[in-house]
């Protein structure tokens, strides 16, 4: 295709233009343009422009005709009105090339010499990829806003400086007036705007997200719950530009908790009044109240004093934290011989075993005894560790404890002849309600070993387990043997 076209297949006005300059122009420019005389006798197209299939390249006429049918009203009312306004004009349209139909951006330039208008030019770029980005987003934001107008939750994004920006229908109605129109709450907002604020600040300055539940009172002094997670929302450089917020009521599930905790706290001392009856029963006939106790009597009611005692005192235990502070107990301090507990624990196992046709063998290696810690809960983590130990061990084998030192720690540790773990399942048992009782006819709920490691956690401890593919398994546990890793008030959360 040659470059420059009109009757005689050559253009030149020579007045205004440079016939070498304006082929160089034409052949190097990357978009499609053409020049049109005002008279419609003389254009100049470059063949980037030919590809757009506006022109007629076969047109033994031009004027108007020499555009496609399709585009030639369009371009007539376009020149139309850059003759009149001799001002640029910017307008879209498609073309059409073997079933593929192309979007493009058309400008149209008035050519002007000393005021006079010479001509038009064209320059015409394919948009086509754009318009279907700029589609798919619009599309996208549809979508998008209509997942918030319809999601039946509080979420909404807001910028740096805490300004709302968009967010579910109810949303701004809650960040601006705390309606919760979901749950037909009306919050008052302004006691925690200092805490809004800094958890802001949070989660900007370290560009993690964070979750809270917060309580929330309502504008007649009525406390709600409210869980509130918050994320960064990052730009392409990881820089944060805002923060997306999630608020979810749980004032139900609070409920439901309440009402548990109510349960197990009622429950809880319900048993205590007969385990008292128990421990007043069983001090009595040790006294010889009820007739003289022969020696082996005495023995086994001794174990049966000592069981109702630990029953008693995890009773107490328990009514003490559904009364406090929701499943956290605070560990009350004192020195004692682990030795000596253990020993305690073993006389109360002792039966169990006997049952099981399960031997116990003990060994104290210890130079230091002595750790410093809550009694009552140390004891609870070796009685369900002696549980279990007995509990899984193979008939007529024996439960072999240790006692030893070691670094700063006094250790416990049981090895027995039960089913190897494997190791993925080794960190599962210690979680809650994980239990393995099923697979060897036995009952369990899965809290044992979990409540063991909870216990010694509190007391910045460890706990241990190994298996061996010969049916060997060892549990156990270490504790500091000094007073300084204690000193500051602990608790422990189940």
């Amino acid at each position: 295709m040659n470059i420059l076209q009109n009757n005689s297949r050559l253009f030149m006005d020579s007045r205004n233009m440079n016939l070498g300059m304006l082929e160089i122009l034409f052949k190097s420019y990357p978009e499609g343009i053409l020049y049109k005389s005002k008279d419609s006798q003389k254009f100049i197209a470059n063949e980037r422009f030919y590809e757009f299939n506006l022109i007629k390249t076969d047109s033994s006429r031009l004027g108007v005709e020499f555009i496609t049918k399709e585009n030639a009203k369009k371009f007539s009312a376009i020149e139309h009105k850059v003759n009149k306004d001799k001002q640029p004009v910017t307008f879209k349209t498609t073309s059409r090339k073997n079933n593929n139909e192309k979007t493009l951006s058309i400008t149209a330039l008035p050519v002007i010499s000393s005021k006079e208008l010479l001509g038009i030019s064209y320059i015409v770029r394919d948009i086509t990829e754009e318009e279907q980005i700029r589609e798919q987003f619009f599309t996208d934001n549809y979508r998008l806003q209509a997942l918030l107008e319809n999601v039946p939750q509080l979420i909404y994004m807001k910028d740096t400086n805490g300004k709302y920006i968009t967010g579910t229908k109810h949303s701004e109605d809650f960040v601006k007036n705390g309606n919760d129109i979901i749950h037909n709450i009306t919050l008052n907002m302004q006691p925690i705007k200092v805490s809004t604020e800094q958890e802001d600040k949070l989660v900007i300055n370290t560009n993690k997200s964070i979750s809270i539940e917060k309580e929330i009172y309502d504008i007649k002094g009525r406390k709600h719950w409210y869980n509130i997670y918050k994320a960064p929302i990052n730009d392409s450089n990881r820089n944060v530009i805002g923060i997306i917020v999630i608020i979810q009521n749980i004032d139900d599930s609070k409920m439901l908790e309440a009402q548990r905790e109510t349960f197990v706290a009622s429950l809880g001392h319900d048993l205590k009044n007969p385990t008292l009856a128990q421990i007043r029963a069983v001090e009595l006939l040790l006294k010889g109240e009820f007739g003289v106790v022969q020696e082996g009597q005495r023995e086994i009611l001794e174990m049966i004093l000592d069981s109702c005692r630990y029953m008693s005192g995890m009773l107490g235990s328990l009514l003490a934290t559904y009364r406090n502070e929701r499943g956290v107990i605070k560990l009350n301090y004192e020195e004692f011989s682990l030795a000596e507990l253990v020993m305690e624990c073993v006389g109360e196992m002792v039966y169990v075993a006997k049952n099981k046709q399960t031997g116990i063998s003990i060994k104290n290696e210890c130079k230091i005894n002595t750790v410093y810690g809550d009694k009552i809960q140390i004891k609870r983590a070796v009685m369900n560790l002696l549980s279990n130990g007995i509990k899984y061990a193979f008939p007529n084998t024996t439960v072999n404890i240790t006692m030893y030192n070691e670094d700063l720690f006094t250790c416990f540790k049981f090895e027995n002849n039960s089913p190897y773990i494997p190791p993925e399942k080794q960190k599962a048992i210690f979680a809650q309600y994980v239990s393995f009782a099923g697979n060897y006819k036995e009952l369990g709920i899965g809290l044992g070993l979990y409540t063991s490691q909870k216990i010694v956690e509190a007391h910045d401890g460890k706990m241990f387990v190994m298996s061996f593919k010969d049916n060997r398994n060892v549990f156990g546990f270490k504790l500091p043997n000094k007073k300084d890793s204690t000193s500051r008030e602990r608790t422990v959360s189940f």
